[in-house]
């Protein structure tokens, strides 16, 4: 009996994880100094240009949101998108490496608004307080999204001197 008390409870515990959430969890928020727009392009701008193995595995996405006065940076595992192959896979060395846009930008997101799209590893949303000032929201992966907000911590600073 008690053998399937414990069957029962780990079979019933691994249902209702599978079918959960994609959001991932919140990682930083906080005020910043500058513009929603450009510190997402100065935070794409030094990811790219980073040379750490787990930054070079990455593919971001950056989408501005006018009409809210937003921006938000995705960043994808090439390895996991549709489109990658041995041929042009990161992680084999005589791939040959395709660093254009292939892939067209779609809003993941059903008529709830939550997120259905590919598994991102970090989502940064950056939105416009007032004329000065934004608030950086972080959500995904702990190692990676902390290289994300040291640069985008960066990108307030350099833009604040100015």
């Amino acid at each position: 009996m008690k053998k399937f008390i414990v069957i029962s409870a780990i079979v019933l515990s691994a249902c209702m994880s599978a079918g959960g959430s994609k959001e991932k969890p919140l990682l930083y928020e906080d005020n910043l100094v500058g513009n929603h727009s450009n510190l997402a392009r100065c935070v794409v701008d030094r990811l790219q240009a980073d040379s750490r193995w787990p930054i070079r595995m990455l593919r971001f996405s950056n989408r501005m949101y006018p009409e809210v006065n937003t921006s938000g940076v995705y960043a994808y595992d090439i390895r996991l998108l549709p489109g990658t192959y041995a041929r042009n896979s990161p992680t084999n060395p005589d791939a040959v490496l395709e660093y254009s846009d292939p892939y067209p930008e779609v809003h993941f997101h059903d008529e709830n608004d939550m997120y259905i799209g590919p598994d991102y590893v970090f989502a940064l949303k950056i939105r416009r307080i007032d004329d000065t000032h934004v608030m950086a929201t972080l959500r995904g992966n702990q190692h990676v999204g902390g290289i994300a907000w040291e640069s985008l911590q960066a990108c307030s600073v350099s833009r604040a001197q100015f």
